[in-house]
């Protein structure tokens, strides 16, 4: 399927893999894009036989440079920072399915803003992440302030904020922002192993992880924490529960049903609210 400069595969019937497709323009997304990705992440969350997303772009030099800005209005970038539009570059985070960005080069702006959103990052070794707000009197929003610093030490994080400084590929892993480096030509491949991975376990409890992470650095411990002992229970009583033990007494693989997550977890948030 393809979507434009969005391009949607799927991969072994359960792998979303999604490529913003615009390598002439270092990726970056231009107003439709943007819409055409949210989308297509709306539409991903909504088919229970998809159990995981990649994210990467085409190409070998960016991931996505974030917006496209040479269609803003010289001196007034307020309507990029409308709420409809920040919804574009946090999708990863708002969607029940666990998402891995596979960062094939510069993640720049809300490219680096997508990679932060994710629930886990992959990259070859000449990617490299960058905010580089500050230096044309932009605010850095969507998650480099606010969730960065959960994800970076803060020193870290604020040189690479309030300095403009890039962060380097090597830096990212060593940090753990990146679980791993991969040469560019098993990027994807590697990241679809990955998702094959989470796509055997039960998507309940995969959705349920998911929601109390995120919200850890959305809306704080106490938060995450509650919401930690309540999804625990409902998770006890449900059908995946009951396959997993079942599964480990007969000592053989756990057999999932393809359903909807926010089925299994009482409403797990998504991006169409």
């Amino acid at each position: 399927m393809s979507d434009g400069d969005i391009r949607l595969d799927v991969v072994d019937g359960k792998t979303a893999v999604v490529t913003m497709d615009r390598p002439a323009k270092r990726n970056a997304l231009t107003s439709d894009m943007a819409q055409d990705l949210l989308q297509v992440f709306r539409e991903v969350d909504t088919r229970p036989d998809i159990r995981a997303i990649v994210l990467t772009g085409a190409g070998s030099k960016a991931f996505t440079a974030g917006h496209d800005l040479v269609h803003a209005d010289e001196g007034d970038l307020g309507s990029l920072f409308e709420e409809a539009h920040i919804e574009e570059f946090i999708i990863p985070g708002l969607v029940s399915k666990p998402v891995i960005s596979a960062v094939n080069g510069a993640a720049y702006a809300g490219g680096f803003c997508l990679a932060i959103a994710s629930d886990l990052r992959i990259a070859v070794p000449s990617a490299v992440f960058a905010s580089p707000g500050v230096k044309l009197g932009i605010v850095p929003i969507g998650g480099q302030l606010a969730m960065l610093p959960h994800l970076l030490p803060p020193a870290i994080a604020a040189e690479v904020v309030m300095l403009g400084v890039p962060l380097t590929a090597e830096r990212a892993e060593r940090y753990g922002f990146v679980s791993e480096l991969v040469e560019p030509g098993a990027l994807v491949d590697r990241a679809c192993e990955m998702a094959a991975v989470i796509g055997a376990m039960s998507p309940g409890s995969v959705a349920s992880v998911k929601r109390i992470m995120q919200t850890t650095m959305r809306q704080g411990f106490e938060t995450a924490n509650a919401m930690e002992y309540w999804l625990g229970m409902v998770a006890g009583t449900g059908a995946d529960v009951r396959e997993g033990l079942r599964a480990f007494r007969e000592r053989r693989d756990p057999v999932f049903p393809a359903r909807l997550a926010n089925q299994l977890v009482g409403g797990v948030t998504s991006a169409s609210g």
